[in-house]
């Protein structure tokens, strides 16, 4: 098994009970290849994961992912700061285990051993934060796609 260690980002515009909210995020995940099988576990936020037949497809699950549970927490929210602090406590979740493996995973690219030439590379100490905002007034230019790279 294989473990590249990720920081990706994720942008969300989710509708609640008479809010609308834009969620980014820079956070942490773990790509692990399991003998031709791709799983991206997150680390920050934790407590959810995906599978794919190859990274692309696994990292696009994870982020599809990511959404639903955003949609979860927004259905259940009776207001705009009920959503906020429900998300930033979701983003406080730290998956232990997976981190442990992050950390090590850092540890081999900075080394050498370990490389994945098709992501960008971000120094591993890039700075991880959640940002929720309510959209009284949606613009286009608002729109930006998400992202992956390689800790290094």
């Amino acid at each position: 098994m294989t473990n590249y260690p990720l920081l990706f980002g994720c942008r969300e515009l989710v509708e609640g009970k008479g809010f609308f909210a834009r969620v980014a995020v820079s956070g942490r995940a773990l790509l692990m290849d399991e003998n031709g099988e791709f799983w991206v576990e997150g680390i920050n936020p934790g407590g959810f994961s995906a599978k794919g037949a190859n990274p692309g497809e696994a990292l696009a699950e994870f982020c599809s992912a990511f959404r639903a549970v955003l949609l979860d927490i927004a259905s259940g929210a009776g207001s705009f700061q009920e959503l906020k602090d429900e998300v930033q406590k979701f983003f406080e979740e730290t998956n232990a285990p997976a981190l442990r493996d992050w950390e090590e995973a850092v540890q081999r690219v900075k080394s050498g051993q370990l490389d994945a030439e098709w992501l960008n590379k971000r120094p591993a100490e890039t700075r991880l934060s959640i940002e929720v905002v309510e959209v009284s007034q949606p613009a286009v230019t608002k729109n930006e796609m998400g992202e992956a790279a390689l800790a290094a």
